[in-house]
């Protein structure tokens, strides 16, 4: 039947357009010289925060020896500095340094280029209603 067809095109552009993302994603970290850790692990600390180790792990899902280990790769590569805890001395606060500030918005950069791209043929009611069948898609799964 014809609506059969078109549920398969339509999973099938779905599942090309994933791969594009993640081929997107992929060439943004290659290009910046970052892991997929790094990259997940610059995305949970604001600018201007200081968490500690063990709220990075949380935002990661992640152990705390594990997240300890991406935490010492970006504070190795500048971008995360670590400061003393006035409440547990034993713990330290992890930030962004302006390296690490400075590549989040490159990253931040990329991605709005990439959703002008994305949205650019778009009227906002056809964004709009694009959404909400998008939301009834995930709402299945």
């Amino acid at each position: 039947a014809a609506s059969d067809v078109y549920k398969r095109q339509l999973l099938d552009l779905i599942e090309i357009l994933k791969k594009k993302c993640v081929e997107r994603e992929s060439e943004i970290k290659k290009k910046l010289g970052l892991s997929e850790a790094e990259y997940q692990g610059l995305q949970c600390v604001d600018e201007d925060e200081k968490i500690t180790c063990q709220i990075f792990s949380e935002r990661m899902n992640l152990s705390v020896s594990r997240g300890t280990r991406i935490i010492d790769r970006l504070f190795r590569k500048g971008y995360f500095d670590r400061k003393d805890c006035s409440e547990d001395r034993r713990c330290k606060n992890i930030g962004l340094t302006p390296s690490g500030v400075e590549i989040k918005k490159k990253i931040e950069e990329i991605d709005k280029d990439c959703e002008k791209k994305l949205t650019r043929h778009f009227s906002e009611k056809r964004l709009i209603t694009l959404k909400k069948e998008l939301n009834r898609l995930m709402s299945q799964l």
